[in-house]
């Protein structure tokens, strides 16, 4: 296969669907609800959210699946300053769990992970809605800002 077979089949077409409402404010609403959405510390509910977040809000929905797709390895690293978050603010101290010890429940099975880890969950969730509304305002007007020197340079 040819690059340019490739650029033609492959690249244009994902360029074209990313450009779709190129409008900065709309594009950094996408890439930005993306990443944020892609943090949510419950595995498998990121994709399913974003989803109906692009369709409800209109936005380009192959770039905010891309920011949640970009962002997951994120999701796993910071599970753990969002329970701590969680911690922090209810008070409660659930025993300290590793990453290890965390991909060792996973491997017993989705539903009985979910099971076991319920309360680590939540108190994680609870730290993410916390640092949600910053995480959300940082990525947003840095993406806008980006994306419009990248559209029209002149504006620098």
């Amino acid at each position: 296969m040819s690059e340019s077979y490739l650029q033609k089949k492959v690249v244009l077409p994902l360029v074209d669907l990313l450009k779709q409402g190129l409008d900065p404010s709309k594009l950094s609403l996408a890439l930005a609800s993306g990443a944020v959405i892609g943090v949510f510390p419950v595995i498998g509910v990121a994709t399913f959210v974003c989803g109906g977040v692009a369709a409800f809000f209109r936005l380009n929905h192959p770039a905010i699946q891309l920011a949640n797709y970009i962002v997951f390895p994120m999701q796993v690293i910071l599970f753990f300053p969002f329970m701590t978050i969680g911690e922090a603010v209810t008070g409660n101290s659930l025993d300290e769990i590793s990453q290890t010890k965390l991909a060792e429940t996973f491997a017993l099975g989705f539903l009985p992970a979910i099971h076991e880890l319920t309360q680590y969950f939540m108190l994680a969730s609870l730290g993410w809605i916390l640092a949600l509304a910053p995480l959300f305002a940082v990525l947003y007007f840095s993406l806008k800002h980006l994306i419009s020197i990248r559209i029209n340079p002149k504006c620098k």
